[in-house]
Protein backbone atom coordinates (compact mmCIF):
# COMPACT_ATOMS: atom_id res chain seq x y z
CA UNK A 1 0.00 0.00 0.00
CA UNK A 2 1.21 3.50 -0.83
CA UNK A 3 2.27 5.73 2.03
CA UNK A 4 2.05 9.00 0.12
CA UNK A 5 0.27 11.65 2.12
CA UNK A 6 -3.41 12.33 1.38
CA UNK A 7 -4.76 15.75 2.31
CA UNK A 8 -8.43 16.18 3.13
CA UNK A 9 -9.60 19.79 3.00
CA UNK A 10 -13.05 20.55 4.36
CA UNK A 11 -14.90 23.87 4.64
CA UNK A 12 -17.28 23.98 7.59
CA UNK A 13 -20.16 26.31 8.42
CA UNK A 14 -22.62 25.48 11.21
CA UNK A 15 -22.38 21.71 10.78
CA UNK A 16 -21.62 20.87 14.38
CA UNK A 17 -24.43 18.32 14.31
CA UNK A 18 -23.08 16.58 11.23
CA UNK A 19 -19.30 16.82 10.89
CA UNK A 20 -18.66 14.08 13.45
CA UNK A 21 -19.74 11.50 10.84
CA UNK A 22 -17.12 12.71 8.39
CA UNK A 23 -14.42 12.77 11.06
CA UNK A 24 -15.36 9.29 12.26
CA UNK A 25 -15.28 7.97 8.70
CA UNK A 26 -11.81 9.43 8.20
CA UNK A 27 -10.56 7.84 11.44
CA UNK A 28 -11.86 4.50 10.17
CA UNK A 29 -9.88 4.62 6.92
CA UNK A 30 -7.42 1.83 6.18
CA UNK A 31 -5.03 4.21 4.44
CA UNK A 32 -2.01 4.96 6.66
CA UNK A 33 -1.11 8.58 5.83
CA UNK A 34 -3.78 11.27 6.09
CA UNK A 35 -3.75 14.93 7.11
CA UNK A 36 -7.01 16.81 7.44
CA UNK A 37 -7.55 20.55 7.44
CA UNK A 38 -10.97 21.88 8.45
CA UNK A 39 -11.54 25.55 7.65
CA UNK A 40 -14.36 26.91 9.79
CA UNK A 41 -16.14 29.66 7.88
CA UNK A 42 -17.39 31.74 10.80
CA UNK A 43 -19.69 29.14 12.38
CA UNK A 44 -22.01 30.31 15.12
CA UNK A 45 -22.80 26.82 16.47
CA UNK A 46 -20.49 24.28 18.12
CA UNK A 47 -18.65 23.26 14.95
CA UNK A 48 -15.23 24.38 16.18
CA UNK A 49 -15.67 22.57 19.49
CA UNK A 50 -16.64 19.33 17.73
CA UNK A 51 -13.65 19.46 15.39
CA UNK A 52 -11.26 20.34 18.21
CA UNK A 53 -12.44 17.33 20.20
CA UNK A 54 -11.12 15.05 17.44
CA UNK A 55 -7.56 16.42 17.24
CA UNK A 56 -6.13 14.01 19.84
CA UNK A 57 -8.04 11.09 18.32
CA UNK A 58 -6.49 11.81 14.94
CA UNK A 59 -3.05 11.99 16.53
CA UNK A 60 -3.59 8.64 18.25
CA UNK A 61 -4.50 7.14 14.86
CA UNK A 62 -1.29 8.52 13.31
CA UNK A 63 -3.16 11.19 11.34
CA UNK A 64 -3.14 14.96 11.78
CA UNK A 65 -6.16 17.24 12.11
CA UNK A 66 -5.87 21.03 11.93
CA UNK A 67 -8.66 23.50 12.56
CA UNK A 68 -8.40 26.89 10.87
CA UNK A 69 -10.92 29.69 11.40
CA UNK A 70 -11.95 32.62 9.23
CA UNK A 71 -14.80 35.16 9.17
CA UNK A 72 -17.77 34.01 7.13
CA UNK A 73 -16.64 34.41 3.53
CA UNK A 74 -18.01 31.30 1.83
CA UNK A 75 -16.82 27.85 0.87
CA UNK A 76 -14.63 28.91 -2.02
CA UNK A 77 -12.65 31.29 0.18
CA UNK A 78 -12.27 28.54 2.79
CA UNK A 79 -10.92 26.15 0.16
CA UNK A 80 -8.68 28.80 -1.36
CA UNK A 81 -7.18 29.55 2.06
CA UNK A 82 -6.85 25.87 2.88
CA UNK A 83 -4.99 25.08 -0.34
CA UNK A 84 -2.04 27.05 1.02
CA UNK A 85 -1.88 24.82 4.10
CA UNK A 86 -1.91 21.28 2.74
CA UNK A 87 1.18 19.10 2.32
CA UNK A 88 -0.21 15.99 0.67
CA UNK A 89 0.59 14.24 -2.60
CA UNK A 90 -3.15 13.77 -3.17
CA UNK A 91 -6.13 15.95 -2.28
CA UNK A 92 -9.81 15.32 -1.59
CA UNK A 93 -12.18 18.05 -0.38
CA UNK A 94 -15.22 16.40 1.25
CA UNK A 95 -18.13 18.50 2.47
CA UNK A 96 -18.54 18.67 6.23
CA UNK A 97 -21.98 17.05 6.31
CA UNK A 98 -21.09 14.08 4.08
CA UNK A 99 -18.89 11.09 4.91
CA UNK A 100 -17.00 8.15 3.48
CA UNK A 101 -19.12 5.04 3.04
CA UNK A 102 -16.24 2.58 3.12
CA UNK A 103 -13.13 2.23 5.25
CA UNK A 104 -11.29 1.48 2.00
CA UNK A 105 -12.39 4.64 0.17
CA UNK A 106 -9.12 6.58 0.42
CA UNK A 107 -7.01 3.47 -0.16
CA UNK A 108 -8.92 2.59 -3.33
CA UNK A 109 -8.78 6.11 -4.77
CA UNK A 110 -5.03 6.36 -4.19
CA UNK A 111 -4.47 2.90 -5.67
CA UNK A 112 -6.45 3.83 -8.78
CA UNK A 113 -4.44 7.00 -9.33
CA UNK A 114 -1.13 5.22 -8.87
CA UNK A 115 -2.15 2.26 -11.03
CA UNK A 116 -3.27 4.36 -13.98
CA UNK A 117 -0.80 7.25 -14.00
CA UNK A 118 -0.86 9.74 -16.87
CA UNK A 119 -3.17 11.01 -18.23
CA UNK A 120 -5.36 10.08 -15.24
CA UNK A 121 -4.56 12.54 -12.47
CA UNK A 122 -8.09 12.66 -11.08
CA UNK A 123 -10.34 9.90 -9.80
CA UNK A 124 -13.94 9.71 -8.60
CA UNK A 125 -16.25 7.08 -7.13
CA UNK A 126 -19.97 6.57 -7.15
CA UNK A 127 -21.95 8.18 -4.35
CA UNK A 128 -25.08 7.31 -2.40
CA UNK A 129 -27.53 10.05 -1.48
CA UNK A 130 -28.85 9.44 2.02
CA UNK A 131 -31.70 11.12 3.89
CA UNK A 132 -31.44 13.31 6.95
CA UNK A 133 -31.61 12.34 9.77
CA UNK A 134 -32.12 8.59 9.34
CA UNK A 135 -29.34 8.07 6.73
CA UNK A 136 -31.55 5.86 4.58
CA UNK A 137 -30.23 5.38 1.02
CA UNK A 138 -32.20 7.37 -1.55
CA UNK A 139 -30.33 6.88 -4.81
CA UNK A 140 -26.92 6.11 -6.26
CA UNK A 141 -25.10 8.88 -8.12
CA UNK A 142 -22.84 7.94 -10.99
CA UNK A 143 -24.62 5.01 -12.60
CA UNK A 144 -26.83 6.77 -15.13
CA UNK A 145 -24.36 6.98 -18.00
CA UNK A 146 -21.47 5.03 -19.53
CA UNK A 147 -18.08 6.02 -18.19
CA UNK A 148 -15.80 7.92 -20.54
CA UNK A 149 -12.36 7.35 -19.07
CA UNK A 150 -10.69 7.69 -22.46
CA UNK A 151 -12.44 11.01 -23.10
CA UNK A 152 -12.30 14.39 -21.46
CA UNK A 153 -15.05 15.19 -18.96
CA UNK A 154 -14.30 18.90 -19.32
CA UNK A 155 -17.43 19.72 -21.31
CA UNK A 156 -19.60 17.57 -19.03
CA UNK A 157 -18.31 19.48 -16.01
CA UNK A 158 -18.49 22.89 -17.67
CA UNK A 159 -22.11 22.54 -18.78
CA UNK A 160 -23.35 19.87 -16.33
CA UNK A 161 -23.97 17.30 -19.06
CA UNK A 162 -24.32 13.51 -19.04
CA UNK A 163 -25.09 13.29 -15.33
CA UNK A 164 -21.80 14.83 -14.30
CA UNK A 165 -21.91 15.11 -10.51
CA UNK A 166 -20.20 17.61 -8.23
CA UNK A 167 -20.42 16.19 -4.69
CA UNK A 168 -16.73 16.69 -3.94
CA UNK A 169 -15.92 13.96 -1.45
CA UNK A 170 -16.01 11.32 -4.16
CA UNK A 171 -13.18 13.06 -6.04
CA UNK A 172 -9.42 12.97 -5.51
CA UNK A 173 -6.71 14.75 -7.47
CA UNK A 174 -2.94 14.57 -7.78
CA UNK A 175 -1.63 17.67 -6.00
CA UNK A 176 1.36 18.13 -8.33
CA UNK A 177 -1.05 18.27 -11.26
CA UNK A 178 -3.41 20.61 -9.40
CA UNK A 179 -0.51 22.91 -8.55
CA UNK A 180 0.50 22.94 -12.20
CA UNK A 181 -2.92 23.98 -13.48
CA UNK A 182 -4.07 26.32 -10.68
CA UNK A 183 -0.95 27.49 -8.78
CA UNK A 184 -3.08 26.50 -5.74
CA UNK A 185 -5.17 29.65 -6.17
CA UNK A 186 -8.82 29.54 -7.19
CA UNK A 187 -11.40 32.18 -8.02
CA UNK A 188 -13.75 32.88 -5.12
CA UNK A 189 -17.40 33.92 -4.96
CA UNK A 190 -19.28 33.71 -1.68
CA UNK A 191 -22.55 32.81 -3.40
CA UNK A 192 -21.01 29.87 -5.27
CA UNK A 193 -18.90 26.90 -4.30
CA UNK A 194 -15.43 25.68 -5.15
CA UNK A 195 -15.83 22.62 -7.36
CA UNK A 196 -15.67 24.09 -10.85
CA UNK A 197 -12.54 26.02 -9.87
CA UNK A 198 -10.76 22.77 -8.94
CA UNK A 199 -12.30 20.35 -11.41
CA UNK A 200 -12.26 22.32 -14.66
CA UNK A 201 -8.52 23.09 -14.72
CA UNK A 202 -7.79 19.42 -13.99
CA UNK A 203 -10.23 18.14 -16.60
CA UNK A 204 -8.93 20.56 -19.23
CA UNK A 205 -5.46 19.05 -18.91
CA UNK A 206 -6.01 15.53 -17.59
CA UNK A 207 -8.48 12.64 -17.50
CA UNK A 208 -10.67 11.41 -14.66
CA UNK A 209 -11.04 7.74 -13.81
CA UNK A 210 -14.34 6.50 -12.35
CA UNK A 211 -14.27 3.73 -9.73
CA UNK A 212 -17.60 1.85 -10.09
CA UNK A 213 -18.14 1.50 -6.35
CA UNK A 214 -20.28 3.49 -3.89
CA UNK A 215 -17.57 4.79 -1.57
CA UNK A 216 -19.11 8.07 -0.41
CA UNK A 217 -22.38 9.13 1.21
CA UNK A 218 -23.99 12.52 0.52
CA UNK A 219 -26.45 13.80 3.11
CA UNK A 220 -29.48 15.51 1.59
CA UNK A 221 -30.78 18.15 3.99
CA UNK A 222 -33.07 21.09 3.33
CA UNK A 223 -30.90 23.56 5.24
CA UNK A 224 -27.72 22.93 3.27
CA UNK A 225 -26.01 25.77 1.40
CA UNK A 226 -27.14 24.52 -1.98
CA UNK A 227 -30.81 24.02 -1.11
CA UNK A 228 -32.66 26.05 1.48
CA UNK A 229 -30.81 29.32 0.90
CA UNK A 230 -32.12 29.93 -2.61
CA UNK A 231 -35.91 30.30 -2.66
CA UNK A 232 -37.73 32.73 -4.91
CA UNK A 233 -36.91 34.35 -8.21
CA UNK A 234 -34.40 36.92 -6.94
CA UNK A 235 -32.47 34.45 -4.80
CA UNK A 236 -32.37 31.86 -7.56
CA UNK A 237 -31.15 34.54 -9.95
CA UNK A 238 -28.39 35.41 -7.48
CA UNK A 239 -27.37 31.75 -7.38
CA UNK A 240 -27.31 31.36 -11.15
CA UNK A 241 -25.48 34.64 -11.64
CA UNK A 242 -22.86 33.49 -9.14
CA UNK A 243 -22.46 30.16 -10.94
CA UNK A 244 -22.00 31.90 -14.27
CA UNK A 245 -19.50 34.32 -12.71
CA UNK A 246 -17.42 31.44 -11.36
CA UNK A 247 -17.48 29.61 -14.69
CA UNK A 248 -16.47 32.69 -16.67
CA UNK A 249 -13.55 33.51 -14.37
CA UNK A 250 -12.42 29.89 -14.20
CA UNK A 251 -12.46 29.52 -17.99
CA UNK A 252 -10.54 32.78 -18.33
CA UNK A 253 -7.85 31.40 -15.99
CA UNK A 254 -7.37 28.08 -17.78
CA UNK A 255 -3.75 27.65 -18.80
CA UNK A 256 -2.91 26.69 -22.36
CA UNK A 257 -6.44 26.99 -23.71
CA UNK A 258 -6.55 28.27 -27.31
CA UNK A 259 -8.42 31.56 -27.54
CA UNK A 260 -10.86 30.05 -30.01
CA UNK A 261 -11.68 27.30 -27.51
CA UNK A 262 -11.97 29.80 -24.68
CA UNK A 263 -14.34 31.98 -26.70
CA UNK A 264 -16.52 28.98 -27.56
CA UNK A 265 -16.61 27.79 -23.95
CA UNK A 266 -17.66 31.24 -22.76
CA UNK A 267 -20.35 31.42 -25.45
CA UNK A 268 -21.82 28.10 -24.35
CA UNK A 269 -21.74 29.12 -20.69
CA UNK A 270 -23.58 32.36 -21.55
CA UNK A 271 -26.22 30.44 -23.47
CA UNK A 272 -26.68 27.92 -20.67
CA UNK A 273 -27.38 30.62 -18.10
CA UNK A 274 -29.58 32.55 -20.49
CA UNK A 275 -31.67 29.39 -20.62
CA UNK A 276 -31.58 29.14 -16.82
CA UNK A 277 -32.89 32.70 -16.53
CA UNK A 278 -35.59 31.92 -19.08
CA UNK A 279 -36.64 28.86 -17.12
CA UNK A 280 -36.83 30.87 -13.90
CA UNK A 281 -38.90 33.57 -15.60
CA UNK A 282 -41.35 30.95 -16.83
CA UNK A 283 -41.47 29.19 -13.46
CA UNK A 284 -42.23 32.40 -11.58
CA UNK A 285 -44.32 33.91 -14.42
CA UNK A 286 -42.33 37.12 -14.32
CA UNK A 287 -42.84 39.18 -17.45
CA UNK A 288 -39.85 41.50 -16.94
CA UNK A 289 -37.47 38.61 -16.34
CA UNK A 290 -38.90 36.77 -19.33
CA UNK A 291 -38.27 39.68 -21.67
CA UNK A 292 -34.72 40.10 -20.40
CA UNK A 293 -34.01 36.38 -20.80
CA UNK A 294 -35.24 36.40 -24.38
CA UNK A 295 -33.20 39.52 -25.15
CA UNK A 296 -30.12 37.85 -23.69
CA UNK A 297 -30.71 34.71 -25.75
CA UNK A 298 -30.97 36.77 -28.90
CA UNK A 299 -27.80 38.67 -27.99
CA UNK A 300 -25.88 35.43 -27.38
CA UNK A 301 -26.97 33.91 -30.68
CA UNK A 302 -29.19 31.03 -29.55
CA UNK A 303 -32.29 30.28 -31.62
CA UNK A 304 -35.00 28.72 -29.49
CA UNK A 305 -36.97 25.77 -30.84
CA UNK A 306 -40.33 26.82 -32.21
CA UNK A 307 -42.21 25.05 -29.44
CA UNK A 308 -40.32 26.95 -26.74
CA UNK A 309 -40.81 30.22 -28.60
CA UNK A 310 -44.54 29.54 -28.74
CA UNK A 311 -44.64 28.62 -25.05
CA UNK A 312 -42.93 31.88 -24.14
CA UNK A 313 -45.42 33.88 -26.18
CA UNK A 314 -48.41 32.12 -24.63
CA UNK A 315 -47.18 32.59 -21.08
CA UNK A 316 -46.23 36.18 -21.79
CA UNK A 317 -49.72 36.80 -23.14
CA UNK A 318 -51.25 35.38 -19.95
CA UNK A 319 -49.04 37.68 -17.92
CA UNK A 320 -50.67 40.76 -19.35
CA UNK A 321 -50.98 40.84 -23.09
CA UNK A 322 -47.30 41.46 -23.80
CA UNK A 323 -45.83 39.40 -26.66
CA UNK A 324 -42.15 39.36 -27.54
CA UNK A 325 -40.80 38.29 -30.92
CA UNK A 326 -37.22 37.46 -31.81
CA UNK A 327 -37.59 39.53 -34.97
CA UNK A 328 -38.90 42.61 -33.14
Amino acid sequence: MSRKLVSLLTPCFNTGGYIHRLLDSVLAQSYPAIEMVVVDDGSTDNSREVVSSYIDRFAARGYTLRLVTQPNQGQSVAINNGLKLIHGDYLAWPDSDDYYASDLAIEKMVAALEREGDPFRMVRTREVLVSDPDLKPLSVVGVGRPYKEAESLFEDCLLHLNDYYFYPGAYMVDVAALREVTDMEIYTNKEAGQNWQLMLPMLHRYRCLTIPEELYHVLTRASSHSRGTYVGLKREQVKNDAYEDVLVHTVMRLKGMPESGRKEALRRVAQKYDMCRLSLALTYKNRTALKKALDDLKRDGLSLPLILDLKCRLIATRLGGWIYRFDD
